[in-house]
């Protein structure tokens, strides 16, 4: 069959622009500490009227108060970007009242972080989003996530997406035994915590030397992996060069960046 050319007269209708969300203006309603380097925070506004998320490790944008602000500005449609804009997974969504769960480590000075540490209800804030997640594979046997810290929240929304059927092995790396917590999932899951201290330098350090002593993961498992940027592509390179994964079957997320204030939240270790 031949194809005609396309007449100039007639060029192809350009896409459509997506159409960028409008940002909620939300407060804070509960702060709920879940470890000592871990706070739990509620949001809640009217605006939050049709936030919905639909797969597990998605993200949204939470914009904070810039210095000497009770609470931010907020952002105009063809404004400039916020300076004090970081990403977050949103947790348990609970339509009826408005209401997201954020949780936020403590890791040191920084926007985001100075702002969990002394958050108070009735504290403002501005949400963008939420953008898309992992889309999770109902019917792998074995979900395998790999990561630290700052990847328990998505963590935690792929284990309470996992049916009664499926297996979760869980490697996380935190500053110390005090980081650890339950994780709730119907899926049957087995958690191991490894502490890499308080020096953030030695990101990814401890889940590398686990990795290798756990060796090769089984061949049907879905991997997640999420960690700071760098050692994130240490440990996928470390999966499909000496563990024998297939590329297909990992997820990559570097969440953070050591020497970085803002790292993309796009950033899936293919380069």
């Amino acid at each position: 069959m031949s194809t005609l050319p396309a007449s100039p007269s007639a060029p192809a209708p350009e896409a459509a622009p997506r159409k960028r969300r409008p940002p909620r203006r939300v407060q804070v309603t509960r702060v709920q500490t879940l470890s000592p380097l871990m706070r739990r925070i509620t949001l809640q506004g009217a605006e939050l009227e049709g936030f919905e998320v639909n797969d597990p490790a998605s993200y949204m944008k939470l914009i904070f108060p810039e210095p000497g602000q009770t609470e931010p500005d907020r952002p105009l449609p063809d404004g400039p970007r916020p300076k004090s804009m970081r990403t977050y997974t949103p947790l348990a969504v609970r339509a009826d009242v408005h209401e997201v769960d954020v949780d936020f480590v403590l890791h040191g000075d920084g926007p985001a972080s100075t702002w969990a540490a002394q958050a108070q209800a009735g504290q403002v804030l501005f949400l963008m989003g939420p953008g898309p997640g992992y889309k999770l594979a109902l019917d792998a046997p074995l979900h395998l996530l790999i990561g630290d810290d700052s990847a328990l929240p998505a963590f935690e929304t792929i284990l309470a997406a996992l049916p009664a059927s499926a297996q979760a092995q869980v490697l996380v790396e935190v500053v110390d035994a005090a980081e650890e917590r339950l994780l709730q999932s119907a899926a049957k899951v087995d958690a191991r915590w490894v502490a890499r201290g308080a020096d953030n330098t030695q990101a990814g350090t401890a889940l590398e030397a686990a990795l290798r002593k756990t060796g090769a993961p089984a061949a049907d498992a879905r991997i997640y992996l999420a960690c700071e940027a760098a050692a994130m592509r240490r440990l996928r390179q470390l999966l499909i060069e000496e563990l024998g994964v297939e590329r297909s079957r990992i997820v990559g997320r570097g969440y953070w960046k050591l020497g970085t204030v803002n790292h993309p939240d796009h950033d899936y270790g293919e380069d």
